[in-house]
């Protein structure tokens, strides 16, 4: 199974404490998001100084790299799953260059189906890159697709964040049904960070270029954010009109009527 949507799936079930028990003052601290890294392959030494910043994972497009530029570039042995992004299936089949170790892959809904042959359910994991403004009915699809989908990824690396931005967000995490990872720029605050994860991300990648200082101070603005309140239930109750009927009496047994109802005496 893919490393990076295993960590996605159970993100937060490491970080909550059994019933009856609540952690304590040196306890693992709370991760409520994950944060990885967009990577160009280039330089050499680029892929294993991400490593060290804590980032879950790398995410390598591969323009202007060549499968034997991927593979060499990928035989620096970190301990950080890494995914490729298709496009178009322009990256030979589409499928990863032989001999790479590739973790996930990241592809629109313009990749040929056939590119993604090769890359097998079990062992790579697959992320779909979705445009916010799509129509309801295709962003509920994602979730009965075949190959199927594990995540969607959306592009949030706008000049600032607004309320409709959020709303989309919500909208594509519940109609996907999948967990939602977000392109974002750098330098958000801990009031957008906690708007972001209560739309439904579960995932922040920072762009290509950003330096280890500044992953290393997102890992940790997201660290310090209180953990998420139970969300209620805040759905209308249907209220059926009641027609202003009043049942009909009880017949009185006791006083000797007879079955016709006649009181004969």
């Amino acid at each position: 199974m893919s490393k990076f949507i295993d960590k996605l799936d159970n993100l937060n079930k490491a970080a909550a404490p059994a019933m009856g028990f609540h952690a304590g003052d040196g306890g693992d601290r709370f991760l409520s998001m994950l944060v990885a890294i967009e990577l160009v392959g280039k330089p050499d030494d680029e892929l294993k100084e991400v490593a060290t910043t804590g980032a879950c994972a790398g995410i390598l497009n591969p323009a202007g790299l060549t499968g034997a530029a991927i593979v060499k570039y990928l035989k620096t042995k970190v301990d950080m799953p890494v995914g490729l992004v298709l496009s178009g299936g322009k990256t030979g089949t589409g499928a990863k260059p032989e001999g790479s170790d590739i973790d996930f892959v990241v592809f629109d809904i313009n990749l040929p189906v056939k590119s993604l042959a090769g890359n097998e359910p079990e062992s790579v994991g697959r992320v779909l890159c979705l445009d916010m403004s799509i129509e309801a009915g295709l962003m509920r699809a994602v979730n009965g697709l075949h190959p199927a989908i594990e995540a969607v990824m959306v592009d949030l690396r706008v000049p600032a964040l607004t309320v409709e931005i959020l709303m989309q967000c919500r909208r594509a995490a519940d109609f996907s049904g999948q967990p939602v990872i977000a392109l974002t720029n750098a330098g958000l605050t801990a009031a957008e960070l906690t708007a972001l994860r209560e739309a439904g991300v579960k995932c922040l990648v920072l762009p290509a270029g950003s330096s280890a200082a500044e992953i290393g101070s997102l890992i940790d603005d997201v660290h310090a954010l209180p953990r998420p309140e139970k969300r209620k239930d805040k759905r209308g109750i249907a209220i059926v009109p009641r027609m202003g009927l009043s049942p009909a009496p009880k017949k009185d047994e006791g006083n000797g009527g007879d079955d016709n109802g006649d009181n004969d005496d």
